[in-house]
């Protein structure tokens, strides 16, 4: 059995890193759009990103962002102005962007 360059081995693991990081610009240069329009009891568009979890906006005087999740108990859901929505979905962002730092950083130790 013969072992890689080390070379090659260091090259590959910044290629591992460039991948990585053009993956995770894919899913957040562009806003999604709602994956449906409710038009019942809290009409307005609405996020579903995964199971369990729902993002949603209500049409009303006073528009907030919904979020509920799998933890969340009898759809007790707690409205956030636009500022603190924006700032869960920044904090949600830099908490993805550092574990993929961390991801790139195990594949280029583990190589």
């Amino acid at each position: 059995m013969t072992t890689a360059h080390p070379e090659l081995r260091r090259r590959l693991a910044e290629i591992r890193q460039e991948v990585a990081a053009l993956l995770g610009d894919i899913d957040t240069r562009v806003t999604p759009a709602p994956d449906r329009i409710d038009t019942g009891h809290l009409p307005g568009p609405v996020w579903e990103p995964t199971d369990g979890w729902t993002v949603r906006v209500v049409d009303d005087s006073d528009p907030c962002v919904y979020i509920t999740h799998p933890h969340v108990w009898d759809d007790d859901i707690l409205p956030h102005d636009p500022v603190t929505a924006r700032r869960i979905g920044m904090a949600l962002l830099a908490a993805a962007d550092w574990a993929d730092r961390l991801r790139s950083r195990n594949l280029r130790e583990a190589s």
